[in-house]
């Protein structure tokens, strides 16, 4: 009997200041009016209108105001539009390189296979062997280019998350779920460090080793095919790992903390409202609080993943051009060309798989870790 009324005496002491606080300040639209208060959103525009240039026209803090005051539509025929827009772009770009490297495939199958009928054999063979030296140095460009794009886009994919991370932990402090929180902001530290580690050191150094081993494979009567081939199934394996591991204790702290957050909350909300003469304002009060820090939690979530959607699609669409040409490229001088020229293009494009992969999987790990908060904590 004593410990609770030692316990109502600490709830009315932490409570009662709040409903009066609450009362003094007022709601707008059942929402405090003091939220933007409450969480800076400030150096997350920063960061991304810096990554972006100010071209995406999409502005964080702007939207989770429209949410809050029910303004805000998603519209997906607008993102099929862009994208669209950006596959064209990307593809006018990047022809004049293809075409070139078709007509190089071309040349080389040309002194392969005729100029040895009509004169020197050797002489042929120098001249591939110069026409394929241009090739290569015309496919690493293009390959060098893209490797820059998707290193880029890594980095401020990482620079980003650094900065929404803390603001996105703290909504979830407005829920009640302060242990979430907790768990959430340390988690991702850890996925942050993994993915600068591996990713920029680890990974994508691999694949311009796979696609330098893949094009010397190519001179060296394919004497280093098992090699390209290891590297090749090391990296792709090492990313279904990592992307495993990383979601699958996510999902499981997703499923389990926020449950602990919701007993600790009902057992408090429970103890307030018994409290005598205050104790129905008081669940009142902790209701609206509690559904307002859910839209904001929401609305914070929901411009996170959009803006990581913003920052990705763009490199994301580089890249796959770059790949789809490249492989297009090799189906079509398979017929007329000589081997070692199609299996050059096609390392070449494989290589652009693997930046792809790294990529989407870089902006998959931290999409599907704001969802499943999101989920979990919503439906607790």
């Amino acid at each position: 009997m004593k410990g609770r009324v030692i316990g109502v005496c600490i709830l009315v002491c932490l409570f009662f200041p709040g409903i009066c606080y609450a009362k003094e300040q007022g709601t707008e639209n059942g929402l405090p009016e003091n939220w933007r208060d409450s969480i800076s959103l400030e150096e997350v525009e920063s960061v991304f209108e810096h990554l972006q240039g100010g071209e995406s026209g999409f502005s964080p803090g702007q939207y989770v105001k429209e949410v809050m005051e029910g303004k805000t539509e998603f519209s997906v025929h607008n993102l099929w539009q862009l994208l669209m827009k950006q596959v064209t772009e990307q593809f006018a770009g990047q022809k004049k390189e293809i075409f070139r490297i078709l007509a190089l495939g071309l040349i080389a199958g040309i002194f392969m296979n005729f100029a040895g009928t009509v004169g020197d054999k050797d002489l042929g063979e120098t001249g591939f062997f110069i026409t394929f030296l241009l090739l290569f140095a015309t496919i690493s460009t293009g390959f060098y280019a893209t490797y820059e794009v998707a290193a880029e886009a890594l980095e401020n994919l990482l620079t980003f998350m650094r900065a929404l991370i803390p603001s996105f932990s703290l909504t979830l402090c407005f829920t009640g779920g302060t242990v979430t929180s907790a768990a959430y902001y340390e988690t991702m530290l850890i996925i942050l460090s993994l993915i600068e580690m591996l990713m920029t050191h680890v990974f994508l150094p691999g694949v311009q080793v796979y696609f330098l081993v893949s094009m010397i494979n190519q001179l060296s009567n394919n004497r280093f095919s098992k090699m390209a081939e290891l590297i090749r199934s090391f990296l792709r394996f090492s990313l279904k790992v990592l992307f495993g591991v990383l979601i699958g204790y996510q999902g499981i702290q997703g499923m389990l903390i926020p449950v602990m957050d919701k007993v600790k909350n009902n057992s408090v909300l429970q103890a307030a409202k018994g409290l005598p003469g205050v104790g129905n304002t008081m669940g009142s009060l902790a209701d609206t609080l509690f559904g307002s820090g859910m839209l904001i939690k929401s609305a914070v979530g929901v411009g996170g993943l959009i803006c990581i959607i913003i920052l990705c699609l763009l490199p994301f669409v580089k890249i796959f051009v770059f790949t789809a040409l490249y492989c297009i490229g090799s189906a079509l001088l398979q017929p007329v060309s000589e081997k070692r020229v199609v299996s050059a293009i096609y390392a070449a494009a494989e290589s652009g798989k693997l930046l792809m992969g790294y990529l989407l999987a870089g902006a998959l790990m931290f999409l599907i870790s704001i969802i499943i908060i999101l989920v979990c904590t919503n439906l607790v």
